[in-house]
């Protein structure tokens, strides 16, 4: 089973070529798009491909007829795999920076002198006791506030978005980051349960702009 637990889906370009299938043949390529991400390609096996597309014996023939121009020579899908390596390289590079902590501080990155010294800094001065911390109550910091401070702290490092208190705040969050109103069911799916990172964002925002 693939660690790439989610794949795109481009609802107008899958309406657009798959206008002509029934009910039966466009669930079948769906099912078989979903097995290829998962696996990274399809058998050649008429018997599998039935199974995997969920149609019996007796209709295969039929749903194969209506759904094999939709994909390459041995039910290959170039932009389907084009698709995946570059999640398979986001998730290694995620994988990457929760082994080394998230993002280091810009004066621990090679190379980088401290902003300053002690020595130039002076004689440290007394600082305050730090107070305990109250969380506010729901009159003076509504759930708009707490989520925008906690999307400035995930934004700074590569680790996912906190689980916003409430589905509103989450909501909130979303449309200040500009997801558009296609991806914002998904997008809010994934931030309750603390898999949404910065980088995801980012990546659809350039898609988005590369399709325009």
């Amino acid at each position: 089973m693939s660690h790439l637990h989610w794949m795109p889906l481009y609802i107008g370009d899958e309406l657009a070529e798959t206008s002509h299938l029934t009910a039966e043949e466009f669930g079948a390529y769906i099912s078989l798009k979903m097995h290829y991400w998962q696996h990274g390609g399809l058998p050649a096996d008429d018997n599998r491909l039935a199974r995997i597309a969920r149609a019996g014996a007796d209709r295969w023939a039929f749903v194969k007829d209506a759904i094999q121009s939709l994909f390459e020579e041995d039910w290959r899908l170039d932009r389907l795999e084009q698709q995946r390596a570059t999640a398979e390289e986001t998730h290694m590079k995620r994988s990457e920076a929760g082994r080394k902590g998230g993002r280091p501080r810009r004066d621990e990155k090679p190379g980088n002198k401290p902003s300053f010294s002690e020595e130039k800094a002076g004689p440290k001065q007394p600082q305050p006791e730090p107070q305990p911390y109250s969380k506010p109550n729901s009159q003076s910091q509504p759930d708009e506030d707490w989520a925008l401070e906690e999307e400035e702290l995930a934004s700074t490092r590569e680790v996912p978005y906190p689980i916003p208190a409430s589905i509103e705040a989450g909501r909130a969050l979303l449309v200040r980051k500009g997801i558009s109103h296609y991806r914002m069911n998904d997008a809010l799916r994934r931030l309750m349960a603390g898999c949404l990172f910065p980088c995801d964002i980012e990546s659809w925002q350039s898609e988005e702009r590369g399709a325009a």
